[in-house]
């Protein structure tokens, strides 16, 4: 027994030396940073953009398609914006319902929904009375 106490105190002292311990960082996951600023929206730098980027390509002044609305033309796009679809005003607009795809109202572009940050920016222009700024 005297001697099996030194031999597993060799043992153990080997086990432990050849053990490699291996170290794991943890990476937090990368900082997401909501880049959708709607504080100060204007038409020509971020209405105008997602029309551009949206709505020209069936709407715009060139195009003979799109039920002859010209979005790109900013008098044609006021007075969508105040047609009266759900009450006067621009909360009842067709241009503020199809955007939000309400129901009833033709949704608006037709294949996919705009994302949040898009609806936002033109949703905050809208309720800030739509200015041509």
């Amino acid at each position: 027994m005297r001697n099996l106490i030194p031999i597993i105190a060799i043992l153990i002292t080997i086990c432990a030396c050849t053990h490699k311990t291996e170290i794991i960082k943890v990476i937090p996951p990368p900082v997401v940073v909501d880049s959708c600023d709607t504080t100060n929206v204007s038409y020509a730098t971020r209405v105008k953009p997602i029309l551009q980027a949206n709505c020209y390509s069936c709407h715009g002044t060139a195009v003979t398609t799109g039920g002859g609305l010209d979005l790109e033309d900013f008098t044609s796009l006021k007075t969508y914006l105040v047609n009266g679809f759900r009450g006067d005003g621009i909360y009842g607009s067709k241009l503020y319902h199809c955007i939000l795809h309400s129901t009833g109202a033709l949704p608006m572009p037709p294949t996919y929904i705009l994302d949040s940050c898009k609806r936002n920016t033109i949703l905050k222009w809208i309720h800030e009375g739509a200015p041509e700024n």
